[in-house]
C-alpha cells in the first residue's frame, strides 16, 4: 500500500488542495514558501502521535468567513499498490489488515482513509458567535485579524484534535493500535546530526547497535523466534560476556579505595542507610553506550565530531534508516511497525553534486527492495536530486506567472499513448541535472545550442531587462531544436481536464534554417522526401523548375502548430524568408559592428578575420554591391546571390551575413564565449566609444514575451 494523495484544508498556506503522489520516492519541488515543507508537517500530524497540537498560526491565514468556527483538515487516502512486473514495492500481507477498519473501498486496489480535523466542538459555537460578530461590520464582513486575536485568546484551548479512520462522515475514531503500526521519522532541514546520533539518555546509536548485537544469530528476529541451536549459541555468547566483564569490573572495583568513601560515610552518617559497594554485573545494553562512534581515515581514528557536516548527515540518515529496519522487524514483538515513512527536507544540505545523486540513487533502491521505508518524502532545491529519481516521482508546488498556485505532476503529463510515451523516454533521459532547472524556474526559454544559451541574458541587458530576466526566476535551457517537442508537453496547460502540467511562460527559440531539395518524377518523389540541404534565405524560389524550397524547417512549423493553442507559449524564429540562424541574424541586424568579430575567427583563408572587417567597413562606408562582391572569396554565395530577386541593400546585408555565417561554423561556441564578453564590455563604455548594437527582433521579441 502506498499514500496515494493528501488533501488539506485551512492548513497554514494550503487553503482547499489536493495533492497526488506515487509508491517509493516523492520528490517535493518548488520556491520558498510554496508550501513543501508545511506538506510534510500535515503527513506528520497524521502519522506521528507524538505531535504537539496546533497553534493558531497553523490556519490559513486567508480565512474571512467566521459565521461557523474555522477547522483544519487533513485527509489521507491509503491505496493497494499493484506491483509492476518484476518488482517488489506493493503489498505486504499485513497492510490491509492494519486498514481494514479505514476502507472507503473494498475493490482492488483498496483505498483507506484517515482523516485529521482541528475543531471546535459544537457547544462553543454559541459563545463563539457571539465573539466574532463583534468584528463584523454592517456589510457582513468581518475583521479576520481581531477575530483570530479572539479564537487564540478564548477558544483555542477548546479544540479538539481527532483522526478518523474511513468516511469521515460516520465519524469512526481510527483505533490507536493501528496508527502505531505506522513509522513516521521527519529530519528537517536544520538538523543537529550530531547531537541526535550521540547525546542523551535513548541515543540513536545505541538503539541501532542493540538491534544488531548478535544479528548474524537473531537475523534481527524476536528470541522466540530462533531455533533451538542458535538459542543456545546466543545464552552461550551471553554467559562468556557476563563472566569476562565481571572479571573486568572486578578488578577495577579492587583499584578503588573504598574505605575512604565509607571514612565519608561514617562521617556524614550515610553508614545508616547502608554502605556504599560497587555491582560487578553490566548488561549489553549498558556496555553499548559506552561505545564511540569514530572515523578511521588514513590510519587515523578521529571523533565524529571532526567529521565533515555533509558526512554526517548521511551517517545520521544511514541510522535512522537502520532503526526503521528494527523497527518493522519481530524484534520489537507486537510493536512492530507495518508502514514505516521516510520524510527529509532538503537532503542535499552540505552534500556534494555527486554524493546527492548517490544519495538519492540509493534512496530509491532500497525502497523497492529492502523496505526500510515503505515511502519517502523529499523537498529539495537541487537539480541533482531531481536529476537521480524518476520522472514520475517528481511533485512540483509553485505559483504560475498569473500568481495562482498550483501542483503539477512532470511524470502524469504524458499519456499512455506511443507517441507520449516516446517524449517521457525522451524528456526522463535527457532531464538531468541542468535541464531540470526547468522545473524549478518560473519561466523557461529553450534554445537550440550553447550561443544562443550564453547571449541570451546579453541580449537582455541590452534591452534593459536583464534584472527582470534574472528576478523572474527564468531557466535558459539547450536542448536539441527537434527534442522541443518533447519538452514542451510538460508546459501545455490549457486543454488537459487535470492540469498536470506546468503552467509558466515558455519560449522556444528556434532557427529558421530555411532548406531546398531537388526536385524528382513523381516515383522518386517519395523516396527523395528525406534529402533536404540547407540553404542561404536569398536562395529561396531562385530556381524553382530545379528545387523544391521550405523556408522554415519542418520541426519549426511543427512546433508553431503545436503552440497555437497556448497562449503562454511562444515558438520564435527568424523571420520566414529572410532569415536562417542566430549568427546569420547577428550579421543581418548589425551589418556594420565590429564587436561581432572576435579573435576565434581564422586568419588564413576564405573566411579570415579581415575580409569580414572590410566587407563591414564597405557598408559602412555605402559601397556599391559590386565593391562587396568582389571582397568576397565564396564564388557560390556569389552566384546565389546573382539569381537572388532581393534588392541593394538588403543584398549587401544578406553576402555579409553569409560570410560571417560561413567564418564561424566550425567555432560557434568559442565564438559565442568570446561575443557575450565583446558586448558585456561595450555596456560598460561610455560616449563615443560605445557602439550601438541591435537585438535581433525574434530573439528581441521572446526576451519581452518572457519577462512582461
Amino acid at each position: 500500500m502506498h499514500i496515494s494523495q493528501i488533501h488539506l484544508e485551512n492548513f497554514r498556506g494550503f487553503k482547499k488542495n489536493t495533492i497526488l503522489f506515487q509508491p517509493g520516492i516523492n520528490v517535493l519541488i518548488g520556491h520558498n514558501n510554496a508550501g513543501k515543507t508545511n506538506l510534510l508537517r500535515a503527513l506528520q500530524i497524521v502519522f506521528d502521535r507524538t505531535q504537539q497540537r496546533l497553534s493558531i498560526e497553523d490556519f490559513n491565514a486567508t480565512i474571512n468567513d467566521f459565521t461557523i468556527p474555522p477547522q483544519i483538515e487533513i485527509n489521507v487516502t491509503i491505496k493497494e499498490t499493484i506491483d509492476a512486473p518484476g518488482t517488489n514495492n506493493g503489498e505486504d500481507p499485513e497492510d490491509k489488515n492494519v486498514v481494514y477498519n479505514w476502507l472507503v473501498n473494498e475493490a482492488q486496489p483498496y483505498e483507506a482513509k484517515l482523516t485529521y480535523r482541528f475543531y471546535l466542538p459544537f457547544k462553543h459555537h454559541a459563545d463563539f458567535t457571539t465573539e466574532v460578530n463583534r468584528f463584523r461590520n454592517p456589510a457582513g464582513v468581518y475583521d479576520a485579524e481581531q477575530c483570530f486575536k479572539v479564537i487564540d485568546k478564548k477558544f483555542l484551548r477548546k479544540y479538539i484534535a481527532v483522526v478518523y479512520g474511513g468516511d469521515e462522515q460516520n465519524e469512526e475514531k481510527a483505533g490507536s493500535e493501528n496508527l502505531d503500526r505506522f513509522d513516521f521519522q521527519f529530519l528537517d532541514a536544520i538538523r543537529d546530526a550530531e547531537r541526535q546520533m550521540f547525546y542523551g539518555n535513548n541515543t540513536l546509536l545505541r538503539d541501532v547497535l542493540n538491534y544488531f548485537l548478535d544479528y548474524d544469530l537473531t537475523e534481527g528476529k524476536d528470541f522466540e523466534q530462533l531455533t533451538n541451536e542458535k538459542k543456545l549459541a546466543l545464552q552461550t555468547r551471553e554467559q562468556e560476556f557476563a563472566a569476562k566483564t565481571r572479571e573486568l569490573l572486578e578488578l577495577l572495583i579492587s583499584r578503588v579505595s573504598k574505605q575512604e568513601i565509607l571514612a565519608y560515610s561514617r562521617a556524614t552518617g550515610a553508614e545508616k542507610g547502608g554502605n556504599p559497594n560497587f555491582d560487578a554485573n553490566i548488561s549489553e545494553q549498558q556496555l553499548l553506550f559506552a561505545l564511540r562512534l569514530i572515523v578511521e581515515k588514513s590510519g587515523f581514528k578521529l571523533p565524529i565530531k571532526n567529521n565533515g557536516l555533509g558526512y554526517n548527515n548521511l551517517l545520521f540518515i544511514a541510522l535512522i534508516m537502520a532503526r526503521m529496519q528494527m523497527e518493522r522487524s519481530s524484534f520489537m514483538g507486537d510493536n512492530a511497525k507495518i508502514f514505516p515513512i521516510l520524510a527529509i527536507e532538503e537532503p542535499e544540505a552540505h552534500l556534494h553534486p555527486s554524493m546527492q545523486y548517490k544519495f538519492l540513487k540509493f534512496l530509491d533502491t532500497n525502497i523497492h527492495t529492502q523496505k526500510q521505508a515503505r515511502q519517502a518524502f523529499i523537498t529539495t532545491h537541487s537539480t541533482q536530486i531531481t536529476a537521480a529519481v524518476d520522472l514520475d516521482s517528481i511533485v512540483c508546488l509553485y505559483e504560475d506567472f498569473e500568481g495562482h498556485q498550483r501542483v503539477s505532476y512532470p511524470g502524469r503529463v504524458f499519456t499512455t499513448s506511443p507517441e507520449d510515451q516516446e517524449s517521457k523516454a525522451y524528456v526522463r533521459r535527457f532531464l538531468d541535472a541542468t535541464k531540470s532547472n526547468m522545473l524549478f524556474s518560473d519561466r523557461v526559454v529553450f534554445v537550440e545550442g550553447l550561443a544562443e544559451q550564453l547571449l541570451l541574458p546579453c541580449f537582455a541587458a541590452y534591452l534593459n531587462v536583464e534584472d527582470s530576466l534574472i528576478n523572474m526566476h527564468t531557466a535558459i535551457v539547450s536542448v536539441d531544436g527537434t527534442s522541443f517537442k518533447h519538452f514542451l508537453k510538460l508546459f501545455a496547460f490549457e486543454g488537459k481536464p487535470e492540469n498536470y502540467c506546468l503552467r509558466r511562460k515558455v519560449v522556444c527559440i528556434t532557427d529558421a534554417d530555411p532548406s531546398h531539395r531537388e526536385r524528382k518524377n513523381e516515383e522518386e518523389e517519395e523516396d527523395h522526401r528525406r534529402h533536404w540541404k540547407s540553404c542561404y534565405p536569398f536562395q529561396l524560389e531562385t530556381e524553382p523548375e530545379k528545387y523544391h524550397y521550405s523556408p522554415l524547417t519542418s520541426h519549426a512549423k511543427a512546433l508553431i502548430a503545436f503552440a497555437k493553442d497556448f497562449d503562454h507559449i511562444k515558438i520564435a524564429t527568424p523571420i520566414q524568408g529572410t532569415g536562417k540562424t542566430l549568427e546569420y541574424e547577428l550579421a543581418n541586424f548589425n551589418p556594420d559592428c565590429s564587436l561581432l568579430l572576435t579573435k576565434s575567427f581564422p586568419t588564413r583563408g576564405k573566411n579570415k578575420k579581415s575580409v569580414l572587417e572590410q566587407l563591414m567597413t564597405a557598408i559602412k562606408e555605402a559601397k556599391e554591391l559590386d565593391e562587396l562582391l568582389a571582397m568576397c572569396q565564396h564564388q557560390d554565395i556569389k552566384d546565389w546571390l546573382a539569381l537572388s530577386t532581393w534588392e541593394g541593400e538588403h543584398k549587401k546585408k544578406a553576402l555579409l551575413a553569409a560570410c560571417y555565417h560561413r567564418a564561424i561554423e566550425a567555432s560557434k561556441g568559442e565564438h559565442a564565449f568570446l561575443l557575450e564578453q565583446q558586448l558585456r564590455q561595450n555596456l560598460l563604455n561610455e560616449g563615443d566609444a560605445k557602439v550601438a548594437f541591435n537585438v535581433p527582433t525574434y530573439i528581441a521579441d521572446s526576451i519581452t514575451f518572457i519577462t512582461e
